[in-house]
């Protein structure tokens, strides 16, 4: 009876089981996916921060927007009245329109990780600092900072280990500054083996500051007889002096002089017709390293980073001039001008960027036996990587049996977008187009079974040759019937690139093996290399 009654029982709950989801229950439900959609969870996350955020300050919104996919959140709306120890009165209070912090969640790690965050309409009352300075700028007129926007931005760079950091400010009726700085910490070991502070290779350094009144404002703080440029001047030099100098314990380089000479310079510029004041490492192309004991003191990155002071960032002195752009559309450019402005355009470096420009402008490079054309076909495929890797493909290849810089990591990331027959097929028609000897004839006369081996490794890395992967193994499968000790391996690796990569490349595959190793066998005994090779 026990047994019928457990019986019943499950029946009952299959049958329930199986009715349809209108006859269990009434309105529909959000389901799984729903509510536990990307963009939800990202909105849980961020109130989570918030809260968080909470327990040190009076923190407020009106509207919370998340998009992982662009990898966006944002905030409208905000306001804040953080606990200061200075502000007993708690009159401090900072409003922003929007906040955005954005990243690159929608491509993670492919090249870099970057962040950054964007503040709109920032309004910060004088309460919010210190005493001594909220005093200063009362007396010269300002009740409130108004920041009209603010960027800050990080950038990990995978392949370099670089990190690149840039910041820009706009105080609203004082100053705009700009940063812009890129490095790669280096490891370093201490006398007894351990980690010590990193090295920092320095890329770029550049700081500009230009005027929006606050000189007009701050100048009014000063006694009448401290405003003349001259006099500020002097005092600026004997102060850059002293810090320098360690308070006159060390005597000054030529170079810090003339730096100290240049900065006070543009300072007295500055005064006499407020405009901007510029300070720029002067780096060569591979930047320059910093050893801890330099980059610790003011007075040895001078040195070590060449600081000039000046008007503007020297990418103001680099702008193309307008003639020779005007010649980019059937002018008569030299084959170096091409190759100069193709560069300048892919970087957006004193014109504005226009990869999109860049193969036609290269063109007549790209048709003819120019001896700068596999550096022109370097740059376009670069132009064309993004939007046509098929197009870019040839190219590549050009660049890379030149053994032009970074053309073969260019192959294998185009490889990784093109399906392989595609890519076989493309080697095949470039062989072709350049009119490439057989593979029989680029055998030669050698007698040397590692000869064999070099031209299978050369066609497959694509360095020193047009990468082939046929021909590769075509060469490979000879080396190896030829007793090369280490064909054997690379034969293996060139049958591992077709691995594992779907039955339609399996199927390309086995066809274009079976095809190579007939044309294999059948050149090996028209050329009767086994007399060849054979040893005494």
């Amino acid at each position: 009876m026990s047994a019928l009654k457990h019986l019943t029982g499950a029946m009952c709950l299959v049958t329930a089981l199986a009715l349809p989801a209108a006859a269990q229950e009434g309105d529909p439900r959000p389901g799984f996916a729903e509510i536990f959609a990307p963009d939800r969870l990202a909105t849980a996350l961020a109130n989570v921060g918030i809260a968080a955020a909470r327990t040190q300050m009076e923190l407020e919104y009106q509207y919370l927007s998340t998009d992982v996919l662009r990898g966006t959140i944002s905030l409208s709306g905000v306001t804040a009245r953080p606990n200061l120890p200075y502000d007993r009165a708690g009159q401090c209070e900072i409003t922003v329109e929007r906040v955005v912090i954005s990243s690159d969640v929608s491509e993670p790690f492919s090249v870099s990780t970057e962040v950054a965050v964007t503040l709109i309409g920032a309004t910060a009352g004088i309460a919010c600092l210190p005493q001594e300075a909220s005093i200063g700028l009362r007396t010269a007129g300002f009740n409130e900072i108004i920041l009209d926007r603010l960027t800050l931005s990080a950038d990990y760079v995978y392949g370099t280990g670089a990190t690149l950091f840039d910041l820009s400010a706009a105080i609203n009726g004082v100053v705009v500054l700009d940063v812009s700085a890129a490095g790669t910490f280096l490891p370093r070991m201490n006398e007894f083996g351990g980690t010590d502070d990193p090295a920092i290779r320095v890329t770029r350094a550049v700081a500009s500051l230009r005027d929006s009144g606050g000189w007009a404002a701050f100048s009014q703080l000063l006694p009448e007889n401290l405003r003349a440029p001259e006099t500020i001047r002097a005092l600026g030099t004997e102060q850059l002096t002293v810090a320098l100098s360690e308070g006159g314990s060390r005597n000054l380089s030529a170079i810090e002089r003339n730096f100290i000479e240049a900065l006070m310079t543009q300072v007295e510029a500055y005064i006499r017709d407020p405009g901007e004041i510029t300070i720029e490492a002067d780096l060569p192309p591979g930047g320059v390293v910093l050893e801890p004991d330099t980059y610790e003191k003011p007075h040895g990155l001078i040195a070590a980073l060449a600081l000039d002071a000046r008007a503007t960032p020297l990418s103001r002195a680099r702008l193309i001039d307008t003639g020779l752009l005007a010649q980019i559309d059937g002018g008569d450019l030299s084959a170096q001008d091409r190759l100069n402005l193709a560069r300048a355009l892919m970087a957006g470096d004193g014109v504005p960027m226009g990869s999109a420009l860049v193969p036609d402008l290269l063109a007549p490079l790209l048709d003819g036996a120019d001896p700068l054309g596999a550096d022109a076909a370097a740059l376009a495929a670069t132009a064309l990587a993004p939007t046509d890797p098929q197009a870019a493909y040839p190219q590549a290849l050009r660049a890379s049996a030149a053994e032009v810089s970074g053309a073969i990591s260019m192959l294998d990331g185009l490889e990784a977008r093109i399906t392989t027959p595609d890519v076989v097929a493309a080697q095949a028609a470039y062989l072709a187009a350049i009119g490439a000897p057989s593979p029989a004839e680029a055998i030669g006369a050698t007698d040397d079974p590692r000869a064999l081996r070099a031209l299978a490794l050369a066609h497959f890395t694509g360095l020193g040759a047009p990468r082939a992967y046929e021909r590769a193994y075509y060469y490979a499968l000879l080396a190896e019937a030829a007793g090369d000790i280490g064909a054997t391996v690379l034969r293996e690796e060139i049958e591992a690139r077709f691995g594992a990569r779907g039955p339609e490349v399996r199927a390309f595959w086995i066809a274009l093996s079976a095809e190579t190793q007939r044309a294999a066998l059948a050149d090996w005994i028209a050329l009767d290399l086994a007399s060849r090779f054979r040893a005494p």
